[in-house]
């Protein structure tokens, strides 16, 4: 068990290190669907490192980031991002939840041969969500998200999901 937690907590630093490496194309250009395939590694590396680090450690970056993510998702032909009331309360308390969770919706269905499942989709962008509530330090309060990290890690992610968003 030791040497399971040790793997973990090294692992949580490699990528949270490699995620912190990922550059934001440049000369981007999504006319086209065969435009958005090359761009996939990018879409699931902008997840990862939105997640990872905060918005206030690299503001300029992050707004390119966010904007290339908000540009692939609106003109993919292969993902598309369901958005509710839940995520929008997310967002209206700590602004940039949402491009978050459109990138990590991105991320999961390119991770998974491009799965239609919804729930499965919209859990694992709410996880990734999760995880930057609880390791970005100016994160605001909110009773909400503090519910979801607790389903979470009980294990009942998808109770939490079924009352609360659809």
């Amino acid at each position: 068990m030791k040497h399971l937690l040790s793997f973990f907590a090294i692992s949580l630093f490699v990528i949270s290190t490699h995620a912190q490496d990922w550059e934001v194309p440049r000369h981007y250009m999504l006319e086209g669907a065969e435009d958005y395939v090359p761009y996939e590694a990018d879409i699931i590396q902008a997840a990862n490192w939105l997640r990872d680090v905060s918005p206030t450690t690299d503001v300029e970056k992050f707004k390119e980031a966010s904007q290339f993510v908000i540009k692939w998702v609106n003109g993919s032909p292969t993902v598309t991002v369901e958005i509710n009331k839940t995520i929008m309360e997310f967002n209206e308390k700590n602004p940039n939840m949402l491009v978050l969770y459109m990138a990590s919706c991105a991320k999961y269905v390119l991770e998974n041969n491009y799965s239609k499942d919804v729930q499965a989709k919209h859990i694992s962008a709410l996880k990734d969500m999760a995880i930057a509530y609880q390791k970005q330090p100016q994160m605001q309060k909110d009773k909400k998200m503090e519910k979801l990290v607790k389903a979470i890690e009980e294990g009942t992610a998808d109770d939490w999901y079924n009352k609360n968003f659809k």
